[in-house]
């Protein structure tokens, strides 16, 4: 995971811009903050991106929960988190014209870096569009501090022409999250080989209703589509595919049961197109 960077002066930041923290896209963008760089009070995680083919620095439970939403669409190809709002006097700025005091180190009172939790770049059909997005537990949206901090952010991206959104989420958006989680996790890092004629041969054998997810992995086992072992990988595996559409409301692993509204053809017809 490396050593913890400092970040509590001027010199720290130039530093950091030089060693290209903050810059890049995709698999080459390295986040201002790293998970071992800052202490937090929340769940830190790294989890690797699909997309970006890189490790993400989740610094709460919440963060993930809406790295795992905003990653499954479509539309997002690429999430860029932690990212700097720089230069700094441009957030100073903006803090002065708001009447509210800029964050600063704790121990050297200097003024920090601001960061935006997670920047997405979103494919359109304008072409390519930024959103970038605060992402804070739902019990910090009375915190009139927490509140100051995300003006700075809201009004820096809208001076630069960016959408930018509040996400805190809620029972549902956890449980799409866990579900999503559950479904690719192990399709991240190395991912699970299955053959066209297997799958092709799953899908024909898949159909649209709610099932216990026992009954279809031995449904899969009987036809030796699939051994036992890799039953359970290969329905995991066409949901994280998106070649089966299925309800993300229900808890699936927890629940048994998976509600499948849709079933694509062949492995060649991904159902929301490429990912």
């Amino acid at each position: 995971m490396g050593h913890g960077r400092k970040l509590k002066s001027l010199e720290d930041y130039q530093r950091a811009l030089k060693g290209k923290y903050g810059i890049g896209e995709g698999s080459s963008y390295k986040p201002w903050l790293r998970i071992q760089d800052v202490k937090s009070k929340g769940k830190r995680s790294l989890i690797y991106g699909r997309k970006s083919r890189r490790d993400h620095h989740m610094m709460s439970s919440i963060e993930s929960e809406y790295f795992y939403l905003a990653e499954f669409s479509n539309n997002v190809l690429d999430i860029r988190e932690q990212f700097p709002l720089l230069p700094l006097n441009f957030t100073q700025k903006i803090a002065k014209n708001l009447g509210v005091e800029h964050p600063k180190h704790p121990e050297t009172k200097e003024p920090i870096i601001m960061t935006t939790d997670q920047l997405l770049t979103i494919d359109s059909p304008q072409g390519k569009t930024y959103h970038a997005v605060s992402v804070k537990p739902e019990k910090d949206s009375d915190n009139r501090r927490v509140l100051e901090k995300i003006d700075i952010e809201r009004v820096c991206w809208e001076l630069l022409g960016v959408k930018f959104r509040y996400f805190t989420g809620n029972e549902l958006t956890r449980i799409q999250s866990s579900n999503l989680r559950w479904a690719t996790s192990p399709f991240r890092e190395s991912a699970m080989s299955f053959s066209c004629e297997q799958i092709d041969h799953a899908l024909c054998e898949t159909a649209v209703g709610q099932f216990f997810i026992e009954d279809l992995c031995n449904r899969l086992i009987s036809l030796e589509i699939a051994s036992n072992e890799d039953a359970l990988l290969l329905i995991r595996y066409l949901i994280a595919e998106k070649l089966i559409d299925v309800d993300l409301s229900v808890n699936i692993p927890e629940s048994g049961l998976i509600d499948i509204k849709f079933v694509t053809q062949s492995s060649r017809e991904n159902l929301y197109g490429a990912s």
